[in-house]
């Protein structure tokens, strides 16, 4: 595979949550670089013309409410446990 020297440069500003969550990203994912990330997006946009991936975006909202589930069943078992322990 043939390396291309990157020569033009884009920037632009994150909040430091947004920072935090996009390294969190990079780590999970193996990307090597908020640039790497940002270069990968822009690419999967473009490639969908600018239109969200609608499967990406399903899988999205499936997970939140995974996550939500999750944690609804966590705060059940706390409270089974808290009647269940002797006091």
């Amino acid at each position: 595979m043939a390396i291309v020297r990157k020569s033009k440069m884009v920037s632009f500003r994150l909040s430091p949550a947004e920072y935090l969550r996009f390294r969190e990203i990079c780590a999970t994912r193996g990307v090597d670089s908020l640039s790497d990330l940002a270069r990968i997006a822009m690419e999967s946009f473009a490639a969908n013309k600018g239109r969200p991936d609608p499967i990406s975006s399903e899988l999205n909202d499936l997970r939140s409410q995974v996550r939500s589930l999750s944690l609804e069943l966590d705060r059940i078992a706390h409270l089974v446990e808290a009647r269940e322990s002797p006091e």
